[in-house]
């Protein structure tokens, strides 16, 4: 990743929020740790006050004190905690030189007693591990590790993603894992993502999904427009209409994570691919 980092400005985020009338749920994570923000807690309880979920991934080796209260105190509604092994030695190898297994087991140990002595139900824990050949054998006795810990919600395996097309070629890919399957898909349906989500930046510019990771594919500027004028833009309307025709652009190309299934009353692709619907105005943020 080239492009800057930073903290997102505590008055774009609560600009942001207040027009997020259609959403159940924001993610604050995008390539960085929402632990580390410094107002973690008050960018929360901003959701709240519009009645938003809060949900986000952390290291746990940033579980302070400090952190875990906040995240108590304002009621995080979901945390994901990567947690990628069940031994120091796994762990540290795929985190790389600042990975503390000892560090990352302590906090995660802290904030369940501290949510067992509040008696909370939130946040709703989610421990998780990324199946890759380092892992693989390791999977169960890391469910058995934490599935039966008092707190911890769920226990996920998670797949392993190719970040903007990373590998050389899908030969190298499914050498490597046998993990995601979606690549083999055997209809290539539209990706749901341009008719679902949107992922701001910490700046504000906005990118069409998470696998942009370094900000390549900017489609808008939450500085200077509203989330109405991006989701209704033309870039937004060219990226649908890439996956409507099949035709897909330079960062969806290489995407073997793509979302898609048969049509739908909520995705009616064989109308739009007749001519009998319009794609523009039927997905219209209204």
């Amino acid at each position: 990743m080239t492009r800057p980092v930073g903290f997102m400005d505590v008055s774009l985020f609560e600009k942001i929020a207040s027009q997020m009338k259609y959403n159940k749920i924001v993610s604050l994570h995008h390539f960085g740790d929402p632990l580390l923000h410094p107002r973690i807690g008050e960018l929360i309880n901003i959701l709240h006050k519009y009645h938003i979920s809060a949900s986000f991934s952390c290291n746990p080796q940033a579980l302070s004190d400090e952190k875990i209260n906040d995240l108590l105190d304002s009621q995080l509604d979901h945390l994901n905690i990567s947690l990628d092994g069940a031994t120091k030695e796994t762990y540290e190898n795929l985190r790389g030189g600042a990975a503390n297994y000892e560090m990352a087991l302590d906090g995660i140990d802290r904030l369940l007693k501290e949510k067992l002595k509040r008696q909370s139900d939130k946040p709703e824990i989610v421990i998780s591990m990324i199946h890759m050949k380092e892992t693989d054998k390791e999977i169960e006795d890391f469910k058995a590790k934490w599935i039966p810990q008092s707190g911890v919600n769920e226990v996920q395996v998670k797949p392993f993603i190719r970040w903007e097309g990373a590998f050389k070629d899908i030969n190298e890919m499914a050498e490597d894992t046998q993990l995601n399957k979606s690549f083999k898909k055997k209809q290539d349906y539209p990706c749901f993502w341009p008719w679902s989500r949107l992922v701001v930046l910490w700046d504000g510019r906005v990118v069409p999904c998470c696998y942009d990771y370094d900000g390549k594919f900017v489609i808008g500027d939450l500085n200077n427009q509203t989330i109405k004028e991006i989701w209704n833009s033309p870039a937004m309307h060219r990226l649908r209409q890439f996956e409507i025709n099949n035709t897909p652009c330079a960062l969806c190309k290489k995407c073997h994570e793509k979302e898609g299934s048969p049509p739908s009353k909520w995705f009616p692709f064989n109308l739009i691919f007749k001519g009998k619907l319009n794609f523009s105005s039927y997905f219209k943020f209204n």
